[in-house]
């Protein structure tokens, strides 16, 4: 402990506090890049994830994060997303979700 004293225990746990994607994206790549991004999970407007297994507003920007199951499933779809870009199947950048308010 602070004292240098000792206490016996089974089990120590840690609350290191959380802080989401965004917050990371903002610190590795900045506010331009974080503020293109938006939202990292939570769901949009049309009840999808947000910006997790699909393409982001940032060219070669993607997530996937959750359970072993999960990433195991959407891992293949977005593998396929990918390679239909390089392909030139799919535009690589999807349009923000407040760009529309942006234009009107």
């Amino acid at each position: 402990m602070q004292a240098g004293e000792t206490l016996a225990a089974d089990l120590i746990v840690l609350a290191t506090g959380y802080k989401g994607q965004q917050h990371l994206v903002r610190k590795l790549f900045g506010d331009g890049v974080a503020d293109r991004v938006g939202p990292i999970w939570g769901f949009g407007d049309g009840q999808e994830l947000r910006n997790m297994y699909t393409r982001t507003s940032q060219p070669g920007l993607w997530f996937i994060a959750g359970s072993l199951a999960q990433c195991r499933i959407n891992s293949k779809y977005l593998a396929l997303q990918i390679k239909a870009i390089e392909e030139g199947l799919l535009p690589s950048v999807v349009r923000a979700a407040n760009a529309d308010a942006a234009l009107a």
